[in-house]
């Protein structure tokens, strides 16, 4: 027999996008020897299961992109299995599905959910293309739940969902919902762009993974946003996950965000150096970093009408006398408009933005060189590729890939 019935109170923790693995910068952390970011990700992780332990909240559920990559190193199982026992260990049912970073670009390739099934036996992944799942270790709180993991919405078919009217009724799936990035718009190759009936107001509660930001993309369909922030495209980002507060069957359910702790993110002023030396530029970007003061963050600036020479070497000033203030300083190129409101990449993150810039190299090109439906395919068969390439050519050390 059912335990709740829909006139009970119920809070759900719903987290989403934690990255586990994501490298960056090059920097090391001193305790570990492993990459600096990596570590970060990891603790922002750590600090949200211990919020939601503390929170007692009655299940959890994970939106998605739980790795940075579809094949992730041992030590991002060990910290993921690590994290998710002490779930089990509190008795809280938890469900999670894959993402687009979770799963195989080739279907036959497996998936480590079928490793994570057996490591973690109450804890329930949907993975896979399979189409919607319904889940059933929610049923003791009157739950009906229904999981769509990232590979079942590239299925030709579309993924048909339905509602319980008895029960209170919950869909969970890892895609874009239209509109947020405008027309055609894409924050990353392959992605898939929710149908709008994913999105029915007659669920309860729709939980999104995929989107960075906090915030509610349709009626009662939420993002929870990412736990940490990957790279510069997330600077807007206000890390944490949410807590879902179900009471009176007639109302909408509360959502509240809960933030967490991470690495600050802040862009310096731009600086205009024509006629200036490097010593000059780098001695303007270190003032305002005494400025900022604040000692543990990630910082950009970027120079404008500064001829290469002469930026080279206020990097390597920078390089230098930076760390003195801030943990790391980069200098961006100026900006180069692919289309409205975009940048370039710095040199040392395009390895992990290649799926931006090659998004924003398409978009650009749309209705001028590109028809819509070529640009799409595009953008999808060439975004699976860019994502083989870039799988074929890590070739991480032991543990976490040292410091690359």
């Amino acid at each position: 027999p059912l335990e709740h019935d829909v006139s009970e109170t119920i809070r759900i923790a719903h987290i989403s996008d934690t990255h586990l693995g994501y490298r960056g910068l090059g920097k090391v952390d001193k305790e570990t020897g492993r990459n600096q970011r990596t570590v970060d990700v990891d603790r922002a992780f750590e600090r949200a299961i211990d919020d939601i332990i503390r929170q007692r909240v009655d299940g959890v559920i994970h939106g998605g992109d739980v790795f940075h990559y579809s094949r992730p190193t041992w030590q991002s199982l060990r910290h993921f299995i690590r994290q998710m026992r002490r779930l089990e260990e509190a008795g809280i049912p938890s469900l999670v599905i894959a993402g687009n970073h979770d799963t195989p670009r080739v279907r036959t390739g497996g998936s480590v959910y079928s490793v994570l099934d057996l490591a973690l036996p109450h804890v329930r992944f949907v993975a896979e293309y399979e189409d919607v799942h319904e889940v059933d270790i929610f049923d003791h709180l009157n739950l009906h739940i229904q999981a769509i993991p990232h590979g079942a919405l590239t299925n030709a078919d579309p993924v048909i969902t339905g509602i319980v009217p008895s029960r209170r009724n919950i869909l969970i799936c890892h895609g874009m919902a239209p509109g947020i990035l405008g027309p055609g718009v894409h924050s990353e190759p392959g992605e898939q762009i929710l149908d709008t009936h994913l999105l029915d107001p007659e669920f309860d509660y729709i939980a999104l993974g995929h989107y960075h930001l906090h915030m509610q993309a349709a009626p009662r369909a939420w993002y929870s946003g990412s736990t940490e922030r990957y790279g510069w495209g997330d600077h807007d980002v206000a890390p944490g996950y949410a807590i879902v507060q179900f009471g009176d069957p007639q109302t909408e359910a509360k959502v509240e965000h809960r933030r967490l702790p991470a690495r600050p993110m802040h862009t310096l002023k731009p600086i205009h150096g024509e006629g200036l030396q490097a010593r000059d530029i780098a001695d303007r970007v270190l003032g305002q970093l005494q400025e900022l003061n604040v000692p543990d963050a990630m910082t950009r600036v970027e120079l404008r009408d500064v001829e290469r020479a002469i930026r080279r070497e206020t990097e390597r000033i920078l390089r230098r006398e930076a760390e003195e203030h801030v943990w790391s300083c980069i200098v961006v190129p100026e900006r180069v408009a692919f289309m409205p409101g975009a940048e370039m990449a710095p040199a040392h993150e395009m390895a992990t933005d290649l799926h931006t810039l090659f998004s924003e190299f398409v978009t650009a090109r749309t209705g001028t060189h590109f028809t819509s439906e070529f640009a799409q395919r595009l953008l999808d068969r060439g975004g699976r590729a860019l994502a083989d390439a870039v799988a074929a050519g890590e070739t991480p050390a032991p543990e976490d890939g040292g410091t690359g």
